[in-house]
């Protein structure tokens, strides 16, 4: 047998019958779907909860054409007696709307009448129900000025110098994939997280046990001791990886997106395609941890070293949400940013060139393996052993 399938092989058993390398492995790829899925069915229930509005107001009797026109448009009135700023600021109440006593004698004075919303700029989960309700008096207020100025003979469309109308070429598929930009992070910290307990326990956790002496007297060339150790943590990150990009896929298919306007499917083309362009991180996510486990004298040291390195692959997740760009073909071949991109493009079921899989993918094999090589390197010094 070659020594690179021998180390192969023992690392693969070893990782088998180390409780912390699976859990490390598997427990991720489960979580983050789940997370995945309760994070959107929470959003979604929050978005269509707003369409069912239930706003308490003060004043009802002040304003019963306003209140008339909010019950015609799908709002449940309440009557709210109380402090609404001290039942806002206890979360009582998501908003209370009050309506002025002087409301009514400045709407028949065509002068403009002015109606308190009290709420919680800090809330979160009741932004979309105030939303909703401005976006409502903002649509009265317009509806109401139209019929002032028809009544002055004074056509409303005066009041339009510049009518901006939105023609989105997005298709549902792709703005659904523009809100799971989540997704692709998740797919590829899987990479790093799956392949980190077998990385760590092969370096650092050999040189713990005083294991990695003994392997190293033996008539084989360091690099191959490396490679097949770098493969057996490979395979770990693969697997994860993968069970995490078809776990997080089939969560989404689970989830009801057409209640906001949204639509996700995939099809097995699509999925292959993924594993195609995600599948060369898994081996550069191993090949950076064996490096820095080299240098930790422990299994508890090299937690604190690659735990830093799981921040890596969020930077150009997070730079992508908070600073959008045009994709250019050269950022294919950046490694972690190629993928993402590819991620996105092939969920989005946008045209992808095929020389975009080869650039990901050589760039994070070829960084992946100068990695192993210099990681080779450092098994020939004493200080290291």
């Amino acid at each position: 047998m070659h020594p690179i399938s021998i180390v192969f092989g023992k690392e693969l058993r070893d990782g088998r019958r180390d409780m912390r390398s699976l859990m490390s492995a598997f427990l991720f790829p489960v979580l983050a779907p789940v997370l995945v899925y309760g994070m959107m069915i929470i959003i979604i229930s929050l978005q269509t909860s707003a369409k069912q509005t239930v706003v308490p107001i003060i004043g009802t009797e002040n304003a019963p054409a306003l209140i008339q026109w909010l019950a015609e448009n799908g709002v449940k009135i309440e009557e709210f007696s109380g402090d609404p700023k001290e039942a806002v600021r206890n979360k009582e109440k998501e908003l209370v709307v009050v309506i002025p006593d002087n409301y009514q004698t400045k709407f028949r004075e065509s002068k403009t009448a002015v109606i308190e919303i009290v709420n919680d700029g800090s809330r979160t989960d009741a932004m979309a129900t105030v939303n909703r309700f401005r976006t409502l008096v903002r649509r009265y207020n317009s509806s109401i000025a139209a019929l002032r100025l028809i009544a002055r003979g004074v056509s409303p469309e005066v009041m339009r110098v510049v009518l901006a109308e939105d023609i989105d070429v997005a298709s549902k598929q792709q703005r659904a994939v523009a809100a799971l930009n989540f997704i692709p992070m998740y797919i590829i910290l899987a990479a790093f997280v799956s392949g980190m307990g077998i990385a760590i326990d092969c370096t650092a956790g050999e040189r713990e046990r005083k294991t990695l002496e003994p392997l190293l007297i033996n008539p084989v060339e360091r690099h191959e001791i490396v490679i097949g150790k770098w493969l057996a943590a490979s395979l770990f990150a693969s697997v994860g990886m993968v069970m995490t990009l078809v776990f997080c896929i089939l969560a989404m298919t689970q989830v009801p997106l057409e209640e906001i306007g949204l639509n996700f499917h995939i099809t097995s083309t699509q999925i292959l395609l993924l594993i195609i362009a995600t599948l060369p991180l898994a081996f550069l996510a191993t090949s950076m941890q064996l490096l820095l486990g080299m240098f930790a004298k422990s299994f508890k040291d090299a937690q604190s070293y690659l735990g830093l390195l799981i921040i890596i692959p969020m930077i150009p997740s997070m730079y992508m949400m908070l600073s959008p760009f045009a994709t250019k073909e050269w950022m294919f071949a950046i490694p972690m940013l190629g993928q993402h991109i590819l991620i996105v493009e092939v969920l989005g079921v946008k045209v992808v060139p095929t020389i975009a899989y080869f650039y990901s993918g050589f760039s994070g094999l070829l960084l992946g393996l100068g990695l192993v090589m210099v990681t080779a390197r450092l098994f020939q010094r004493e200080s290291i052993i």
